[in-house]
């Protein structure tokens, strides 16, 4: 997998209708991703009730995490993950 160059500009959303709740998101990337309570996945990066779940919702991903979320993309059973470059 080829590394992220710092400062490059990634933004992540998760199309929440296809999520089937495995949540390797969270575990390739607990510091973006969390699930809710019917163990959807959602950005937490976004804040308190803050939607994710389209393009012109997504979040900016902090450098330090970028390698993190290409990863839990590649590795969601659902491919829910949407990156944005």
């Amino acid at each position: 997998m080829q590394k992220v160059h710092q400062g490059e500009s990634l933004k992540v959303w998760v199309e929440r209708a296809l999520c089937q709740g495995a949540e390797l998101c969270v575990e390739a990337s607990g510091a973006v991703f969390a699930t809710d309570d019917e163990y959807v996945s959602f950005v937490k990066l976004a804040g308190d009730g803050a939607p994710t779940d389209s393009a012109e919702h997504a979040v900016v991903v902090p450098d330090e995490h970028q390698d993190d979320v290409r990863v839990a993309a590649q590795d969601c059973p659902a491919q829910c993950i949407r990156i944005i470059e």
